[in-house]
C-alpha cells in the first residue's frame, strides 16, 4: 500500500533541514536558487543566501582576528612580566649588603610593579639598622601574622593589620594588600605590598608572580643573614 502523498502542510522546518542536510549537493542541482533565496536581515531588509554566507564568514574572520589579538596581547603582557622579574633578580643578586638588598627590593617594587607602598616584617637582631620600609618583630610568635591569615594574602586589608604601623602617612589610602611569607621562621618575616587601587590584589587573583618574588627575596636574604653572622 502507498503511503499518501505529503502536502506542504504536512512538511515541517525539520525536514527540510535534514533534506538539506542529506543532499549536501542540492544548491549545485539548483543553483538559481542561491541568489533567489531571501533570508530575512535585521538592517538590509533582506538578503541573498549568498551574502549570508558572506556575512558569516566576515563574522568567523573578524572572531579569529580577536581571538588572534588576544593571543598576541598576552604573549607581550607574559614577555613584559619575564621582563621585570629578569631585571628584579639582576638587581637583587648585585646588591652588596643586607640593606642595599631591602632597599633595592622597594625601589623595584614601586618602580617596576606599580607597588604604591612596601613594608616588610624581619625578626629584630642587635645593631640592625634598616630602611625605613622594615619593621622589626621583637618577638616573632607574638608579633607575626594571626593564623587566620594565610600567605600568600591578597585582598582588602585584614582587620587584624595595623596600617599606621606598616605604611604610616599612606595607610589611610590603601584599598588591597598582598601578604607574603619569605624566608624560614628564623631569618625570615613577611612581605607586605599595598595598593591604593582595590581592584590590584584581589583576592581571586593568581599568586604565581608574587610568589616567586617572595622566593627570590627570601632566598637572598637568608644568603645575606648568613653573610652577618
Amino acid at each position: 500500500m502507498n503511503e499518501p502523498e505529503k502536502t506542504s502542510a504536512d512538511i515541517d522546518e525539520q525536514m527540510v533541514a535534514n533534506y538539506l542536510t542529506d543532499h549536501p549537493d542540492f544548491f549545485l542541482r539548483h543553483l538559481q536558487l542561491v541568489s533567489e533565496l531571501k533570508i530575512p536581515h535585521g538592517e538590509r531588509g533582506s538578503i541573498s543566501l549568498v551574502e549570508r554566507q558572506l556575512d558569516v564568514q566576515r563574522e568567523r574572520y573578524r572572531q579569529l582576528q580577536g581571538k588572534m589579538q588576544q593571543l598576541i596581547d598576552n604573549a607581550d603582557t607574559n614577555q613584559a612580566v619575564y621582563d621585570r622579574i629578569g631585571t628584579l633578580a639582576i638587581a637583587l643578586a648585585k646588591s652588596g649588603s643586607l640593606k642595599e638588598l631591602l632597599q633595592t627590593l622597594c625601589d623595584q617594587l614601586a618602580d617596576n610593579f606599580s607597588v604604591d607602598a612596601v613594608a616588610i616584617q624581619l625578626p629584630a637582631r642587635t645593631g640592625d639598622q634598616w630602611p625605613s620600609p622594615v619593621h622589626t618583630l621583637h618577638d616573632p610568635d607574638a608579633d607575626a601574622l594571626p593564623d587566620s591569615i594565610k600567605t600568600p594574602y591578597l585582598g582588602t586589608p585584614p582587620a587584624q593589620m595595623d596600617l599606621i604601623d606598616l605604611f604610616g602617612e599612606q595607610a589611610s589610602d590603601v584599598a588591597s594588600v598582598a601578604i607574603l611569607s619569605v624566608g624560614d621562621r628564623k631569618n625570615g618575616g613577611h612581605l607586605l605590598l599595598a595598593s591604593y587601587d582595590e581592584e590590584r590584589f584581589r583576592g581571586d587573583l593568581g599568586t604565581s608572580l608574587l610568589t616567586q618574588i617572595a622566593e627570590l627575596f627570601g632566598a637572598l636574604l637568608s644568603h645575606h643573614w648568613a653573610d652577618s653572622d
